[in-house]
């Protein structure tokens, strides 16, 4: 039987060649294949009788058997022979599927071993010899599996496995090999935070139903992941840096507390403190923590304490499902998270105690260090350390770091000139050393001379340093075109940024801008703030806007805000498909509109660029400030900045006012008063869509959608009058053939049934709408649908359809960006596996609710009762 290959995974068949022989449920295949199995070792007569006929065979079982082995040893001849009152199989194992398995699992080839194994073992064979079989071959198939997790794990696959690992915990919650994978998974996905939360959900269970403690394996991973999640968030140390040896040296004596560098602005505070912390940095091995609070940037740049304190509990792998959603809940839970550990928080460009008080911890092995150009006195002891000038002979090794110390050493005298009219102050340096480091064939006596004597530009009363001709010397140095680019950049509206924006702003090319950006990088007057995005600091700033002529500061910004308007309803159009476009002018000679692909590009953009539109929003035209606003609607409502979406159109509806446009208006008198609305203004938001419907007279889709917001503003106890005004506006969409305006009205039906307990007729509706919400591609109609659904099977105690249709709503909130109703799906998740008796996924699914509710900002109450009571 050479060149002859056998599998017993699945049913029994032989191939030779472009020949193949199934044997299928047959006697001759069942005994075939048990002998297949032990091929190579003597399998006894009785033993193969119960093998093939169980263990109560029938009366001529042995005979039978002997007729069977006949035909078999006839159809392969050479294959089976009789030996020592038995028979065996005489063939290569290597020609059996399940032992070339074993084989390439031994050789370490588990891929190819598992694509091998892709049906049960001898499937068409029930006996309890073969239960027994596939039993212990389980095991083998498992560990193989785990091998290979092993494998694409050493290969840096963490991502592509976290799949199949939460299915094999979910299957094998106490298995310690499969949670030490998954945690390694997690952690190399860069997932941290769930890796620890699991480990910690795994040592609870095994306490709970065992009795036991982790293994050493998984306890010494879990310190370590522990000492690699340690935050490091250190910006770069500054380099060059020279000097400071006192202040340095009363930081390292400082014991842990608070210690507040101060003094004027451009001093080199920042660089003090960060070049400390590196150097300090092994005092504190649990971590260094660091925000700008950008306190002295443009109006509105300052960073508010609560979203400071969220970066640091995100930071400290706190899970979002633990945040409290109050500003003291959260410094409390900070002061918990710090308890006990060594860590340095730097909080740079503070404004004032107002907005550090609730980030200092008060911990005794934390130590905070903060920078800020006035006196702050915090209510907890602070010590303080005024920072001023650099004494000469620092100033001058730095400007000689940075131009080079045989040229410093050739021309003492300049050197001495331009330490001098840079008044000793580091950012002062930094721009003339840049200028002179880029010129290294001029004499720096010559470069000296361009400065002028300094006069008070600083607004601090105890320093009168000009820095204004520091920074005309270094815009000496630059091409025509990077310092009109740089003039320009003084003008934009938030602290930082696009490639695509600055390209607007100059109205160039948007390589050519690249280039010029990085001209004034290396000129040290503006910097990245992260990728494909750039600042300055808010001195060099406000030079640049004194620079910036008026007409041509004027026609710069209208590129910029064109930029904002005309990419943002791209991003709006990308991110909600369904929304009626609004009119839009072609953009202007050198605006930039880049292109928004995918939902998920749209919300990045709309997200990064939000403080910016919120900036933007009091300087645009009045088509420009609308726009805008259309553009922030949809993703502020989704992302639960309720205040910032009530503000943004407010401004839109004065905007569209004086526009004129009737659409335009009713449409922004439906987001105010969904705005009002969301922040439990009821009375006012139903005021202003009673204005909106006014507005729509004439128009029935126009007046529909009013009453369709009309109708969310109703209470629990008003649904019925919430289902007649979406009866209502039912009518009034199909009047107007508006098939969007239908489906809204039918779901809203779907959901009113449901909340009256009218299950079927919730099905019902749920289901005639879903395929129109499937046409259109809506994702959040899906979402809705998917929950109404949910809601009606529960409601009829059906769940495992009630599981899958929260799972399936959730999902689409997820993949539509809208944190509120996917943190709601998940919450009725766990009140489904609750009611079905199902604790811990109960558990899992609401823990999952608290965290997209407290991240988003939302009231988290109920379901912190409902965790309360699982627990007890």
């Amino acid at each position: 039987m050479i060149n002859v290959r056998f599998t017993v995974f699945g049913g029994v068949s032989a191939r030779a060649g472009d020949r193949t022989t199934e044997f299928g449920p047959t006697r001759l295949g069942a005994l075939l294949g048990v002998l297949l199995v032990d091929a190579g070792r003597v399998v006894g007569a009785d033993e193969l009788v119960e093998r093939v006929l169980g263990d109560a065979p029938p009366a001529r079982a042995r005979a039978m058997t002997q007729t069977w082995l006949t035909r078999l040893r006839q159809t392969l001849p050479g294959l089976i022979e009789r030996e020592a009152g038995g028979y065996v199989v005489r063939v290569d194992p290597l020609e059996i599927d399940l032992h070339l398995f074993r084989h390439l699992v031994r050789t370490g080839r588990t891929a190819e071993a598992l694509a091998l194994a892709g049906e049960d073992l001898l499937s068409t064979l029930d006996t309890p010899w073969a239960r027994r079989q596939r039993a212990g071959f389980a095991d083998e198939l498992l560990a193989a599996r785990l091998d290979h997790v092993d494998a694409r794990l050493g290969a840096g696959e963490h991502s592509a496995v976290v799949p199949e690992l939460h299915t094999l915990a979910a299957q094998r919650p106490l298995d310690e090999r499969v949670a030490a994978q998954l945690i390694e998974a997690l952690h190399g996905s860069g997932r941290t935070s769930d890796a620890l939360t699991h480990f910690d959900v795994l040592k609870a269970r095994l306490a709970t139903e065992l009795g036991a403690e982790p293994s050493r394996q998984l306890t010494t991973l879990h310190r370590r992941l522990q000492t690699a999640s340690a935050p490091r968030q250190l910006p770069a140390a500054p380099k060059p840096f020279t000097g400071r040896a006192v202040e340095l040296a009363e930081l390292d004596q400082a014991p842990n507390g608070v210690v507040v560098i101060t003094g004027t602005g451009g001093v080199g505070k920042t660089s003090l403190a960060v070049h400390w912390a590196h150097r300090a940095a092994e005092r504190f091995p649990d971590g260094q923590l660091y925000v700008n609070l950008h306190g002295f940037g443009p109006s509105g740049a300052a960073l508010g304490p609560g979203d400071a304190l969220l970066r640091f509990l995100s930071a400290l792998d706190v899970p979002r499902a633990k945040v409290p959603h109050d500003l003291a809940g959260q410094s409390a839970l900070l002061r918990d998270a710090l308890a006990g550990k060594k860590v340095l928080m730097l909080l740079d460009n503070a404004t004032d105690a107002d907005q550090i008080e609730p980030l200092l911890p008060r911990t005794p092995d934390t130590h905070v260090v903060v920078t800020s150009r006035t006196a702050l006195k915090p209510s907890h002891r602070a010590r303080s350390l005024s920072l001023g000038l650099l004494p000469p002979d620092d100033a001058r090794e730095l400007l000689a770091a940075r131009i080079g110390h045989d040229r410093a050493q050739a021309e003492p005298e300049a050197v001495d000139t331009v330490v001098r009219r840079c008044a000793r102050l580091p950012l002062a340096l930094a721009v003339a050393g840049a200028r002179a480091a880029t010129q290294p064939e001029f004499p720096l006596a010559a470069l000296a001379d361009e400065l002028a004597d300094l006069d008070a530009f600083a607004d601090d009363d105890d320093v009168t340093a000009d820095l204004r001709s520091v920074f005309s010397h270094s815009c000496k140095a630059l091409s025509p075109a990077a310092l009109r680019l740089f003039r320009l950049l003084g003008l934009m509206p938030g602290s930082d940024i696009s490639l695509a924006g600055a390209a607007s702003l100059a109205g160039l090319p948007v390589q050519e801008t690249e280039t010029l950006l990085a001209e004034l990088a290396r000129a040290n007057l503006i910097e990245k703030s992260e990728p494909g995005r750039f600042t300055c600091h808010d001195l060099l700033r406000d030079y640049a806007a004194e620079l910036a002529q008026h007409d041509e500061g004027e026609q710069a910004l209208n590129r910029l805000l064109d930029h904002l308007a005309l990419t943002g309803v791209e991003a709006g159009v990308a991110f909600t498909p369904t929304r009626r476009r609004p009119i839009t002018p072609e953009p202007g000679p050198g605006v930039v509109v880049p292109p928004m692909g995918t939902r998920e590009e749209a919300l990045r953009w709309l997200m990064a660029e939000h403080p910016t539109l919120m900036a933007a929003l009091p300087l645009g035209t009045p088509e420009q400030t609308w726009l805008m606003g259309w553009s922030l609607a949809d993703v502020l409502d989704r992302q639960a900045r309720y205040q910032d979406l009530l503000t943004s159109q407010q401004l839109a509806l004065a905007a569209v006012e004086q526009l004129g446009d009737t659409d335009g208006i009713g449409r922004t008198l439906i987001n105010v008063g969904r705005g009002l609305g969301r922040l439990k203004r009821l009375g006012e938001s139903r005021a202003v869509l009673e204005r909106a419907f006014e507005v729509y007279e004439g128009d029935a889709a126009g007046q529909a959608g009013v009453l369709l917001n009309i109708a969310m503003l109703c209470t629990d106890d008003q649904i019925h009058e919430a289902m007649e005004y979406t009866r209502r506006g039912l009518v009034l969409f199909e009047e107007s053939g508006d098939q969007y305006g239908q489906a809204n009205a039918l779901t809203g039906l779907a959901w009113g049934y449901g909340k009256i307990g009218d299950y079927a007729a919730s099905v019902s509706y749920s289901e005639r709408v879903m395929p129109m919400w499937q046409a259109m591609g809506h994702l959040f109609g899906q979402g809705e649908t998917w929950d109404n659904l949910g809601t009606a099977y529960l409601g009829l105690r059906d769940f495992p359809r009630a599981v899958h249709a929260f799972t399936q709503s959730s999902a689409c909130f997820r993949l539509g960006g809208d944190l509120p109703h996917e943190a709601a799906a998940y919450e009725q998740l766990g009140d489904t596996h609750a009611a079905a008796g199902d604790a811990e996924s109960a558990r899992l699914a609401w823990q999952k609710s608290l965290e997209l509710r407290v991240g988003a900002g939302l009231s988290a109450d109920s379901v912190r009762a409902k965790l309360e009571a699982e627990r007890e």
